[in-house]
């Protein structure tokens, strides 16, 4: 019986300890309360590079405290690739891709997520995906993916369309 109670507490002691090798936020969480209208800077449309092709985002004025975004790609042929609706509020990024067609990646009541990590005055981190804004007219946008070989991070370099 003192066996069986020695295993179970190591076994539940390397599950814990696992947990203290899991990756942390590179920032600490904001103590601001968190106001949409502070990350207005987005507002407007963005174009830029990644993935090998163009990107363009668009950003609609918050309402309610959620920002609506939309996203475009388009190859290095022109041709265009994908688009994504996402939605940004305290908790972090929703967004769902869809094929030129319009058909969906996801299924019908799935999507992508990024909770958040902090965030501050130029600066948005989720888990996996970042905005800063460098300027009035750029921002960088940079988007941590697995790959079979391991982690990779895209980087867009945005320009404000003026």
């Amino acid at each position: 019986m003192n066996k069986l109670i020695t295993l179970l507490a190591l076994l539940i002691g390397s599950f814990s300890l696992s947990d203290s090798y899991k990756a942390q936020p590179t920032e600490v969480p904001s103590e601001n309360k968190f106001d949409m209208e502070d990350f207005r800077w987005l507002v407007g449309s963005w174009t830029g590079d990644g993935f090998g092709g163009i990107s363009h985002e668009t950003w609609a004025e918050p309402v309610n405290g959620v920002m609506m975004g939309m996203y475009r790609h388009i190859n290095a042929e022109g041709e265009l690739n994908f688009y994504e609706f996402l939605l940004l509020d305290e908790n972090g990024l929703r967004l769902k891709h869809f094929n030129p067609d319009l058909t969906g990646w996801e299924e019908k009541d799935d999507m992508l997520t990024f909770e958040m990590i902090s965030y501050s005055k130029d600066k948005i981190e989720l888990k996996g995906l970042t905005f800063e804004k460098k300027s009035d007219t750029e921002m960088t946008i940079s988007l941590k993916m697995r790959r079979s070989d391991g982690f990779h991070t895209e980087v867009f370099n945005m320009k404000r369309d003026l």
